[in-house]
């Protein structure tokens, strides 16, 4: 989840049908005031669901110095609330209202991009906001061939640790060159496990999302094949993170309770000193700066190693709707936000990992406690998950994924029945 309080779900009956029937329009309602010009100038709309406030004042400050830049193309900046953007999203395509300029989630936009809903960018890119992104990031905003948006920030998994803690029971910080792998976490946590309070913890309320993405560090792709429709597998790889968190919970290393707390719930244990590791987004980071009581040490570590360190890409996204009357006014705007100084500020404000390779070393600069560093570092790492273009997984993720990795890691469920739940659900979703 990056930072975001809404759920991905499959676009509508009603939505899709309309882009069978061939009900969108490439060029948006002749009706419509949206995006209208008048002596020459254009008026482009942009929706953000950006809500943390310094945030919001980056996103402002980048459209304030935007229109007073480029009076000839004036951005409407449109608060959108992070609870209603994919349903709200629905209902402005199937009105032909949509904004030029749409803030959302790669994991979201594939269904938008397949019913026709949203512009290929790939020829309007500037080439230099191209190179600037990694080409693996690339990959996760690609649906079908077609570039469905522009990635901006992400988040990843990352182990938050009380440095006090480790200093006592005499453990070495992992630095970027040489990160702790799932089983150094899992040594180290025993160690750190004493006294009734645990090494370790992880708010795994909704467990398939940080299971999935951290599996990818052992090659766990559950998924292959057809983009859409992919079949799964539920091999020794993809049960490779599943079985280290619950043998974790099993020697008592970390706290068997945290497994039923959403992702952030875990801080107030954490500032207590009975976590004295915790894992979570590492937008949480904010939260920490805020929450944490005075003289409270701590810091991020670099993310956990498998056969490698990667992990789900699945960052923020600007997209242009396919019914825009100004599409390459949209993309200059895009542009535009995505400048480096622009994007690390954004960045900054949501806590969160800026795509571009410019706003990440102006991140760097300027992120420098707390283990920062760590996280910065973990960017080239993210990789596309095969699962978040499937049409069927946010349904397969609700009704088989998460209840299956709840029973299993409360040990109601083994190791072979975790792997048909997933495999025979996923056959159902399918239909």
């Amino acid at each position: 989840m990056n930072h975001r309080r809404f759920t991905a779900v499959a676009v509508t009956t009603t939505a899709a049908a309309l882009a069978l029937t061939g009900c969108i329009s490439g060029s948006g309602s002749p009706d419509s005031d949206a995006g209208a010009s008048s002596g020459g100038k254009v008026t482009i709309t942009f929706a953000s669901y950006a809500f943390q406030d310094e945030t919001v004042k980056a996103t402002q400050q980048i459209v304030d110095t935007w229109n007073k830049d480029h009076p000839e193309i004036q951005v409407d900046y449109q608060k959108v609330d992070p609870n209603s953007v994919h349903d709200k999203l629905v209902t402005q395509f199937a009105g032909n209202q949509a904004p030029d300029v749409i803030h959302d989630e790669s994991a979201d936009i594939a269904g938008f991009s397949r019913q026709g809903y949203l512009a290929d960018l790939g020829p309007l890119l500037p080439a230099e906001l191209k190179s600037d992104v990694p080409d693996s990031v690339w990959k996760s905003v690609t649906v079908d061939g077609k570039v469905a948006g522009v990635p901006t920030i992400a988040q990843v998994y990352n182990v938050f640790a009380n440095t006090a803690a480790l200093k006592a029971a005499g453990i070495t910080a992992p630095t970027p060159d040489a990160p702790w792998t799932w089983d150094d976490l899992a040594a180290n946590a025993k160690k750190l496990s004493s006294g009734g309070n645990f090494g370790f913890a992880w708010g795994l309320k909704s467990p398939t999302a940080g299971l999935m993405s951290s599996g990818l560090a052992f090659d766990g792709k559950y998924f292959s094949g057809d983009e859409a429709k992919p079949s799964i597998t539920v091999g020794d790889n993809e049960m490779q993170v599943p079985k280290r968190v619950r043998a974790m919970i099993d020697d008592g290393s970390m706290a068997p309770t945290s497994t039923s707390q959403a992702g952030s719930d875990v801080l107030p244990g954490f500032f207590a000193g009975k976590y004295a590791m915790i894992m979570a987004g590492n937008y949480v980071e904010a939260q920490v700066e805020e929450k944490a009581p005075k003289g409270f040490d701590w810091t991020m570590l670099p993310v956990l190693e498998g056969t490698s360190q990667a992990q789900a890409s699945n960052p923020q996204t600007l997209s242009v709707a396919r019914q825009s009357q100004h599409p390459k006014e949209a993309m200059q705007f895009i542009a535009w936000y995505a400048k480096a100084e622009n994007l690390a500020a954004v960045a900054k404000g949501d806590a969160l990992i800026p795509m571009t390779t410019s706003s990440a070393k102006i991140a760097a600069t300027e992120l420098t406690d707390h283990g920062w560093p760590n996280v910065l570092a973990a960017g080239p790492a993210l990789v596309d998950a095969p699962w978040q273009k499937a049409d069927k997984f946010p349904q397969w993720k609700t009704e088989t994924a998460t209840p299956a990795f709840q029973e299993y890691l409360a040990g109601k469920i083994d190791d072979a029945t975790l792997a048909k739940r997933l495999t025979d659900g996923w056959t159902t979703a399918q239909g």
